[in-house]
């Protein structure tokens, strides 16, 4: 499907192009020019055509955001907020901050610390994550699973509260 996505920029710039080249070749061959004159148009053909090609893939590009946001028409808290301001990053930092033991985060960075998103005021658009993707640390080095949670305005990615349970 994504390449279904990238026939229109393509083809346009292949369009621009070939009209690009035929209108120096058309030029060139009905005047006597120089081939610094020639260089030249042809310069100007191929701006064109990285111009237009960048057009295109800007267009291009917005068509899956905009598609995202046809999904996102829901009242889903974790659509909302990751369409919004999503401070994953931020409610991890304010939290080992917080941390009166020692703790490690189980997983990758790259994924997500919190898998579950609620509302927590809806109308004030504030959203709650929860995540279980940390363990502390006891005196003897044994790792016990950890809750954690964050709340935040979506709309400002202010961080209201987070902390472990």
């Amino acid at each position: 499907m994504a390449g279904a996505d990238f026939l229109l920029p393509m083809s346009a710039g292949a369009a621009l192009s070939w009209a690009s080249y035929s209108m120096v070749v058309h030029v060139v061959s009905k005047r006597q020019i120089s081939t610094l004159r020639a260089i030249a148009w042809g310069a100007l053909g191929a701006l064109s055509l990285l111009l237009g090609v960048c057009t295109f893939s800007a267009v291009g590009a917005e068509q899956p955001l905009t598609k995202q946001n046809a999904l996102c028409s829901g009242n889903s808290p974790e659509c909302y907020a990751k369409t919004h301001h999503n401070p994953v990053r931020e409610c991890r930092q304010v939290m080992d901050k917080k941390a009166t033991f020692r703790h490690v985060w189980s997983g990758n960075e790259d994924q997500s610390r919190f898998t579950t998103y609620l509302w927590h005021d809806e109308n004030k658009r504030t959203i709650q994550m929860f995540g279980q993707q940390a363990k502390a640390i006891n005196s003897l080095g044994m790792q016990t699973p950890l809750q954690y949670f964050c709340v935040f305005n979506a709309n400002t990615g202010e961080i209201i509260a987070a902390s472990f349970e």
